[in-house]
């Protein structure tokens, strides 16, 4: 059996399941925000942890196959501009994850607490602060400049890490804008 191609074959599995976890937890957001009682909130708000556990995973894993592969192929991996462009994506994924646990778990206990005091009362309606709505657009405006860095595979540092520049930007454009409702009150000032 090929290490390399069963490296690979892993490596494209990583991304599947990325994918996977993405659309379950924008699913999982989505209907949170439209609960309609606190243990429905909370319901969706675990299925969206649960999911988003599956990421750091994800990540190990493309950096330990993507490793293996470079070894194999003897390419100079820091003087390789998509190397780099990974690297740096992963990086910056792992520290968008980690701000989106932390905020995740203090929603999860506030949502503990009201439902302490009644799950059958109706849902918050909570605006999440701004960056924890950019972030997962962001990710993946990364995620698939990454993916293009991948395919394309170009050595100019420069170019390689531009794409992941702009993959950041074209997500930040396409977030979506906090809402502007009367109702929507920010998560930080009910955390106080």
């Amino acid at each position: 059996m090929n290490l390399y191609r069963l490296a690979l074959f892993v490596h494209l599995l990583a991304v599947i399941v990325a994918a996977a976890v993405t659309a379950v937890t924008k699913l999982a957001s989505g209907r949170r925000i439209r609960a309609r009682t606190v243990a429905e909130a909370l319901d969706w708000h675990n299925v969206l942890t649960s999911a988003a556990r599956l990421f750091p995973i994800c990540l190990v894993v493309f950096v330990v196959t993507g490793g293996y592969m470079m070894s194999v192929t003897r390419v100079n991996v820091w003087a390789t501009g998509f190397i780099l462009a990974g690297l740096l994506g992963v990086v910056l994924l792992l520290a968008s994850g980690i701000y989106l646990g932390i905020r995740g778990k203090a929603l999860k206990l506030a949502l503990e607490e009201m439902a302490a005091r009644g799950a059958d009362q109706p849902a918050p309606k909570l605006a999440p602060p701004p960056l924890v709505m950019v972030l997962p657009t962001v990710n993946t405006g990364i995620a698939l400049a990454v993916a293009f860095d991948m395919v394309m595979k170009p050595t100019s540092v420069a170019v390689a890490l531009g794409v992941v520049a702009l993959g950041t930007v074209l997500g930040l454009l396409a977030a979506p804008k906090r809402p502007a409702s009367a109702l929507a009150q920010p998560l930080a000032a009910r955390e106080s």
